[in-house]
């Protein structure tokens, strides 16, 4: 585990984006959650001159203006609201047809690999919307694909952990002690979706001392 523990969540953040903002990136694809809030507005900031392509990693099933939607997220702190920027279109109301919908738009805009994916990690272990015991985390085949979360009682739509793992490079962020336990097992070795998408691939790991692994 690539580890790079930071006093705290601004000097995390601020670490974060220059890291992302001097890494040429052309393709970088961002997770949701409030977690990453502060970094968006940052790069917002940085690299707004720069020519790339925003992928949205993951989604809830709730309109773009819902508060939940990460898509609306990125668009509110990502500012000025990038040009090129790859969603999830949910005003569909058909995982599946989001999804191909999703896939025709990747391969429209001429992506391959991600240069960059930017994730987090969930208490479960989870990450995107690769839930534990979940069908999605079995794809091998696809770009993104749909996932109904049994414990959320609720339909999302991700990239899948193969597109992940074919990112030239990933950075997990990881703040607060509710973190500490699952980043401690997965330096142990559980096989949580935050490990299989990052496991044996060039990841970097920023977190705070709250959420440093013991």
């Amino acid at each position: 585990m690539n580890l790079r523990i930071f006093d705290s969540k601004d000097e995390l953040m601020t670490a974060a984006a220059r890291t992302i903002a001097s890494s040429n990136a052309q393709s970088i694809a961002l997770s949701g959650g409030s977690t990453p809030e502060p970094l968006y507005k940052l790069l917002g900031e940085s690299m707004r001159d720069q020519p790339v392509t925003w992928i949205v990693v993951d989604e809830r099933y709730v309109p773009i203006d819902d508060p939940q939607s990460n898509a609306g997220m990125i668009n509110r702190t990502l500012m000025p609201p990038p040009e090129r920027f790859l969603r999830f279109h949910t005003e569909l109301a058909d995982p599946a047809k989001t999804v191909d919908t999703f896939e025709a738009e990747w391969r429209a805009s001429g992506l391959e690999n991600l240069d960059l994916v930017i994730l987090g990690v969930g208490d479960d272990g989870h990450t995107a919307s690769l839930f534990p015991g979940t069908a999605a985390l079995e794809v091998e085949d696809r770009i993104a694909t749909a996932v109904y979360v049994e414990k959320l009682a609720t339909w999302r739509v991700t990239i899948t952990k193969p597109v992940i793992r074919a990112a030239k490079l990933r950075i997990v962020l990881a703040t607060g002690a509710s973190k500490r336990e699952v980043l401690t097992k997965v330096r142990e070795g559980a096989d949580y979706p935050i490990a299989q998408a990052t496991n044996g691939v060039e990841t970097w790991w920023f977190v705070d001392r709250a959420a440093a692994p013991s």
